[in-house]
């Protein structure tokens, strides 16, 4: 149920896409967290925004080429002609695409993790006047986990789309207004927050809204509770994107 040569050859062909999505998202973590200029908009910008802009295009480009891409181009034609079922390498593609996103966010965690030990922000300096102290290696983790979570969901629906389409310019099409819409929708909501009226409850309207880091910062331990339907959506992607591809008729 799982192939090693596929899933080097999908790190071979992805792992310059996740090298620059990583590495812009790290350094762009380093920088709020460390430059005393953008501090006060960690949270509002980096995590609020870049931390679901960043993963949904790594997410939007590779489930494409995990799998729809490489029905388009006629590689799978090889793939499915070695002794590999197709279930095989929807589950390979699934675990390389999870294991690429946990990594992904585990190099930044890590990266503000050390900074915030050296140099902590305060909830003064987010705005929060009324909480005491400061942000805490717990809290980073908890709130990457959470951004992982929603972005794993999104990663899910884009591969269950992939499986389905055999040409990359619907898996893609459809995959890119899924993604998106859940980004820009976002984004309106972050606005909200910042003062704008009537964008804040645009929040609803996204897969992002399972995403809320402030109750992490203020320890509101119902964040978890808020990361079972992004994961159940996951869940039921993937599988939606075995099922199917395991049945579909293809142009091989």
């Amino acid at each position: 149920m799982f192939s090693i040569p596929l899933f080097k050859q999908s790190v071979k062909s992805n792992w310059v896409m996740w090298s620059a999505i990583t590495g812009v998202m790290t350094v762009l973590c380093i920088q709020f967290a460390a430059l005393e200029m953008t501090r006060p908009l960690l949270f509002q910008i980096f995590y609020g925004m870049m931390t679901t802009i960043l993963p949904g295009i790594y997410v939007l480009v590779t489930s494409n080429k995990l799998i729809a891409g490489q029905v388009d181009r006629g590689s799978m034609a090889y793939v499915l002609s070695t002794p590999i079922r197709r279930e095989t390498v929807v589950i390979t593609q699934t675990v390389f695409m999870t294991l690429s996103l946990v990594l992904m966010f585990a190099v930044e965690t890590v990266a503000h993790i050390l900074i915030n030990s050296s140099n902590p922000v305060s909830f003064a300096l987010l705005g929060y006047k009324g909480m005491a102290g400061n942000i805490t290696s717990n809290m980073i983790l908890e709130v990457n986990i959470s951004a992982f979570v929603v972005c794993l969901a999104m990663a899910g629906v884009c591969m269950a789309l992939s499986g389905i389409f055999n040409s990359s310019k619907y898996s893609i099409g459809f995959a890119g207004v899924f993604v998106g819409e859940s980004i820009l929708v976002n984004m309106l909501s972050m606005f909200g927050k910042l003062g704008v009226g009537g964008l804040k409850n645009f929040k609803y309207a996204t897969i992002c809204s399972f995403y809320d880091y402030e109750k992490i910062l203020f320890c509101d331990s119902k964040w978890i509770n808020g990361m079972i339907i992004p994961v159940m959506i996951a869940l039921v992607a993937f599988a939606i994107a075995t099922i199917v591809f395991k049945k579909k008729d293809l142009p091989l």
